[in-house]
């Protein structure tokens, strides 16, 4: 059974997503679970829960990513702190990002230094599959 987590991931580089220069999501580690989709909150200044990933299975290097976008040549020569790369396949954005201060009050959510599995803030997971207003990216 596949589910979703959450992330955390910094402007700038959420920028490079949406825009399609930067198409693998790097990470250190994994769930042990296999995961399908992220729920990406976009760190400070922006602080607000934002896009939802569609990711495929994770490459674990030293598997190659095919090289089109930023930091697949630095994962691929082994020079990146990670050693898994989710192809992002499509993106979603919320037509109006949730703040931090909103998923703090309402679902007691803390933005994730690694990932948080969805069961953690079951209320927010509920509200984002079935309630949230979504605009397709890619």
């Amino acid at each position: 059974m596949q589910t979703g987590i959450f992330i955390s991931i910094k402007p700038p580089y959420c920028k490079l997503i949406k825009s399609q220069e930067k198409v693998n999501e790097f990470r250190s580690k994994i769930p042990k679970l296999p995961v399908n989709h992220f729920w990406i909150y976009e760190s400070a200044p922006s602080s607000s829960l934002k896009y939802c990933a569609i990711v495929g299975t994770p490459v674990h290097f030293p598997d190659k990513v095919k090289e089109v976008g930023y930091g697949d040549q630095s994962f691929n020569e082994g020079n990146s702190k990670y050693t898994y790369a989710y192809p992002i396949l499509q993106l979603y954005e919320l037509t109006e990002a949730i703040p931090l201060k909103i998923l703090k009050e309402m679902y007691q959510f803390s933005p994730p230094q690694g990932f948080a599995y969805c069961g953690r803030y079951p209320k927010l997971d509920i509200y984002l599959k079935n309630h949230a207003q979504w605009r397709e990216v890619f």
